[in-house]
């Protein structure tokens, strides 16, 4: 299984400072153990899929849709070359949503777990129960894996990582 850096960081090494030194090697690629990269375009493609699959959810693809190509360039580049305002200048459409529909669809997210054969949990989950009340980051837990929460004042080693 291939995890994102951010949930390797965590899992690995979320006591060492930042940022967080990685070694690159250029020879003798360990291709039993790692799937090799074929391009930064092909980061490139899965990164818009992720985008696109995330709109979807909350906007019913509306707003990826609405695009033209530079801007979905200009958000892969605001990323790629870590300046958050060409990035957020476009990111911002994707996370707004109109008042009256309160809130997005559903909240796109994904556990991942080290102690199962499910190496993550990702189902359709709506930011607002059926009475109105906005459901919280707990909630969704109790929902997806009530297992990850703890009863009152115990504290306990989990095995999994929302992104």
């Amino acid at each position: 299984m291939h995890y994102p850096i951010g949930l390797l960081f965590d899992l690995l090494a979320s006591s060492s400072a930042l940022p967080w030194n990685i070694t690159v090697h250029f020879k003798s690629f360990p291709e039993k153990d790692l799937l090799h990269c074929p391009s930064k375009d092909a980061i490139e493609a899965h990164f818009m899929s992720c985008v696109k699959e995330a709109d979807a959810l909350k906007h019913k693809s509306q707003v990826i849709n609405e695009m033209q190509k530079k801007d979905h360039k200009q958000l892969w580049m605001g990323l790629q070359n870590d300046r958050f305002d060409q990035f957020w200048a476009i990111n911002r459409k994707l996370m707004e949503y109109p008042a009256e529909e309160n809130g997005f669809r559903y909240i796109p997210f994904r556990i991942y777990q080290t102690t199962t054969e499910r190496p993550f949990i990702q189902k359709l989950f709506r930011p607002v129960a059926a009475d109105g009340q906005l459901h919280t980051l707990g909630d969704l837990l109790k929902e997806v894996c009530p297992s990850a929460i703890a009863p009152e004042g115990e504290q306990e080693e989990i095995g999994w990582v929302l992104i």
